[in-house]
C-alpha cells in the first residue's frame, strides 16, 4: 500500500514540471566589438536567418546561412560585420558599435516542419546622453493565470532630470510590448493607455491588458520605450499558465488522500 502511495505522489509531481525561457541582454559602449551566439544544438538540416528588430521601423535581415554558406545582406554585408560557426552555433561579431545598431536581434531556425526561433538577444548601446535622463520601470514578478484569465501589466517612463533635452525624450517617444516565450515565435504589441503625473512630461505609466486565451499567450512580457534615437528595456513580467486541475490529478489527489487515511488507520490499530 505504501509503494502504491509513492506512485501516486510521483505522478502527480509530474503533472506539474514546466519550462520556460528569456530574452538575453547584453550591453555595450560606443565602439565596442560584441558577439552574438545562436546555439542550434538539437536541430539537423537547418537554415539560419538573423534578424535585426528595431521598434517602429521595418524588420532587417542581417544573415543567412545553409550547409555550405554563410551571407550577410544590405547593409551588413561589411568590414564591421562577421559571421562564422563553430560546431552548433553561429557567431555574429559586430565591431565598432554606433547607436544605430541598438536593437533586438533574433535568430531564427528553419527545418524541414516550421520555423522556430531558438534565441533573442537585447544589444543595449550605452554612451547616450540623452539616455541618461530618462528611467523606465517595469514590474518584474511572475504571474501564474489560467486559461481565460485577462492580465494587465504595467510599465513606466520616468524623467530623472530636468532640462530641454530631458523634456524632448520625455515628450517624444514611442511605447512597445514585446513578448519571448517558449511555445511560440517572438511577437510585438502597441501599449495605447498611458496616464501620466500631474507634472507633464514628468512619469508616465503604460498598460497593456491582454486575454490569455492559449498556452502561447505565456511568455515573457518586456516594455521598450523607444526614445532620443535609442531603446529602453523593461526587466520583464514572466506569465505562466495555471493549468486547472485535470480529471486524472483530481483522482490521484483522491487516491492520495485515501493513502493517508489508511496508513493512519494501521498505525492506530496496531497500538
Amino acid at each position: 500500500m505504501i509503494a502504491i502511495c509513492f506512485s501516486l505522489v510521483s505522478l502527480v509531481v509530474f503533472q506539474t514540471i514546466r519550462v520556460s525561457r528569456q530574452i538575453a541582454q547584453i550591453g555595450a559602449s560606443l565602439g565596442d566589438t560584441v558577439t552574438l551566439t545562436c546555439n542550434f544544438t538539437g536541430h539537423k538540416n537547418v537554415s539560419i536567418y538573423w534578424y535585426k528588430v528595431n521598434y517602429g521601423d521595418i524588420i532587417q535581415r542581417v544573415a543567412s546561412t545553409g550547409l555550405h554558406r554563410v551571407t550577410l545582406e544590405g547593409e551588413f554585408h561589411s568590414p564591421r560585420h562577421s559571421i562564422i560557426r563553430t560546431g552548433h552555433v553561429y557567431y555574429l561579431t559586430i565591431r565598432n558599435v554606433r547607436k544605430e545598431d541598438e536593437a533586438s536581434y533574433m535568430c531564427e531556425a528553419i527545418t524541414a516542419n516550421k520555423p522556430a526561433f531558438i534565441n533573442v538577444t537585447h544589444l543595449a548601446v550605452t554612451g547616450h546622453k540623452n539616455q541618461k535622463s530618462v528611467y523606465v520601470k517595469q514590474i518584474s514578478e511572475t504571474t501564474s493565470v489560467p486559461l481565460g484569465t485577462e492580465i494587465t501589466l504595467e510599465c513606466s517612463l520616468t524623467l530623472l532630470e530636468k532640462n530641454k533635452a530631458a523634456d524632448r525624450c520625455a515628450a517624444e517617444h514611442s511605447v512597445f510590448w514585446f513578448k519571448a516565450g517558449s511555445q511560440s515565435d517572438p511577437g510585438m504589441m502597441f501599449a495605447a493607455r498611458n496616464i501620466c503625473d500631474s507634472e507633464p512630461g514628468r512619469s508616465c505609466s503604460y498598460r497593456l491588458s491582454k486575454t490569455i486565451q492559449n498556452p502561447s499567450d505565456a511568455g515573457i512580457y518586456h516594455c521598450a520605450v523607444v526614445t532620443c534615437g535609442g531603446i529602453l528595456f523593461g526587466e520583464g513580467t514572466k506569465v505562466e499558465l495555471g493549468k486547472p486541475l485535470e480529471p486524472l490529478l483530481i483522482v490521484l489527489s483522491l487516491l492520495l488522500g485515501l493513502c493517508v487515511i489508511v496508513i493512519a488507520i494501521l498505525i492506530f490499530s496496531r497500538d
